[in-house]
């Protein structure tokens, strides 16, 4: 037994300190820099090949439900069904960012069209408005829209939840995180309509119509093609494994850092203290949809995800000359350090 396993406070978790912070100033200098670099510049090639291979693997994906209705050839066709379905997501993710065009209403076009037709079905306009306060305050509790969920990664963060919830919940919250994710996508969809039918707008209901339409295509195909057990297990699969990619793509940007309380001031250096790179690999790119580079999208999030690579060097010697944490470890070394956190807390809350 480890000293983790005697000792939660020993556990190898992202240290809760708080780190330094520079004036805004600093800030613009490294945007000038990096801007007088060109690293703004637009790789349409880029979206066009990546876009390119995503929507015909969709496309080939629902083409493949009528040449066989064997169940485990459509188990392993609902695997690249919904691999194709996050990548085309994650390309919706930079349309939304502003990274693919100059023009903000043609990038929010595209992304709607991305999110709500060829994607998953779910609102942009929901995510963008959520993921914009999101990056305004990352792991920032009462600011970050994205740490009201049912598990902790903090002291501060747990006193805000009821004893019971922490007598029944919290114990097994290590391992609940992992399940979670398979309910991410319906999940999605539940609160996109929700979001709808709250806002009432031209907009909204041509996103209703458009995730209307990619239901209709993803539900009805396979139940029309496909005995009604193997529809039934592709779409289940399918669903399941969109919930598990899109969790292991935006876990380990922030989940299990450091985290500042509601009434700490926040700091631009936050950006990058409170967020996690992983070591870049072509692979690791091209499967998290450049989002490896989390610290560099967080300080640059209209830069196109490939600009990354030549950005990234620039930011580590930053911080190196500031003295500011730049935590940057594998993909699953950070599945480590949160499934240690969420363990910690809950040994802390449970005993």
């Amino acid at each position: 037994m480890s000293d983790a396993d005697i000792n939660p406070s020993s556990a190898e978790v992202a240290p809760r300190v708080h780190a330094a912070t520079l004036p805004i100033e600093y800030y613009h200098a490294l945007l000038a820099e990096v801007t007088a670099r060109g690293l703004f510049k637009r790789t349409y090639w880029h979206y066009g090949l990546t876009g390119g291979i995503a929507l015909i693997g969709k496309i080939a994906s629902l083409y493949a439900l009528s040449l066989s209705d064997n169940a485990l050839f459509q188990a392993l066709n609902a695997i690249a069904f919904a691999f194709f379905s996050v990548q085309i997501g994650m390309i919706g993710h930079d349309l939304s960012h502003g990274e693919v065009f100059e023009s903000h209403e043609v990038n929010r076009f595209f992304a709607m069209m991305a999110w709500g037709l060829l994607g998953g079905g779910v609102s942009e306009n929901r995510w963008f408005h959520k993921h914009n306060t999101h990056h305004k305050h990352p792991n920032h509790i009462g600011h970050d829209p994205d740490l009201e969920i049912p598990f902790v990664f903090s002291d501060i963060q747990a006193a805000r939840w009821s004893d019971f919830y922490k007598k029944w919940f919290f114990p097994y919250q290590h391992i609940l995180f992992w399940i979670s994710f398979s309910f991410l996508y319906p999940y999605n969809i539940i609160y996109s309509v929700k979001y709808i039918f709250r806002d009432f707008t031209a907009r909204s209901m041509f996103e209703l119509f458009l995730i209307i339409v990619h239901l209709s295509v993803v539900v009805g195909l396979p139940l029309y093609l496909l005995p009604l057990p193997v529809a039934i297990l592709f779409l289940g699969i399918s669903f399941i494994v969109i919930g598990a990619y899109i969790g292991i793509v935006f876990a380990p940007n922030h989940k299990g850092e450091e985290m500042l309380d509601e009434d700490e001031e926040f700091n631009w250096t936050h950006q990058i203290t409170l967020t996690r790179d992983l070591h870049p690999t072509w692979r690791v790119f091209y499967l998290l949809g450049g989002l490896n580079f989390q610290i560099e999208h967080h300080l640059f999030p209209t830069m196109s995800r490939l600009k990354y690579w030549e950005t990234y060097n620039t930011v580590k010697d930053f911080c190196a000359r500031h003295e500011l944490r730049y935590h940057q470890t594998t993909w699953l070394e950070s599945m480590r350090e949160i499934h240690e956190s969420l363990k910690q807390e809950a040994r802390t809350w449970s005993s």
